[in-house]
């Protein structure tokens, strides 16, 4: 009994292209609403967060010196998939801009 080794693969299927502005994609992490578009490790669904801030920046990453990517305003929604060291990644509920925001300038949404 011979066995064929295959040497080669191809993949087929649609692709959707990722743009990290817009959707909340990492790595290691996605929104739970990308589930069954692609492929990481982790999955979470999003915590409502409101601003309480008269404004407050989101940035590209989690520093003070990084690229702002956007403004929240006071009382506007930002959806939190992850949390760490005192930064919230996650995504504009208005416009799905994503970013890091500032923990303490967000407060559970009512």
């Amino acid at each position: 009994m011979t066995s064929k080794t295959r040497t080669s693969f191809t993949l087929s299927g649609p692709s959707i292209e990722l743009d990290a502005r817009t959707l909340a994609v990492r790595g290691d992490l996605a929104d739970i609403a990308l589930a069954g578009k692609l492929f990481v490790p982790h999955y979470a669904q999003p915590m409502a967060m409101t601003c309480t801030e008269d404004a407050t920046s989101i940035f590209a990453t989690p520093d003070r010196e990084s690229e702002i990517v956007g403004v929240l305003e006071r009382d506007t929604t930002f959806m939190v998939v992850d949390m760490a060291g005192g930064w919230a990644w996650g995504f504009r509920a208005s416009d799905h801009i994503v970013g890091y925001v500032d923990m303490a300038s967000l407060a559970q949404a009512k």
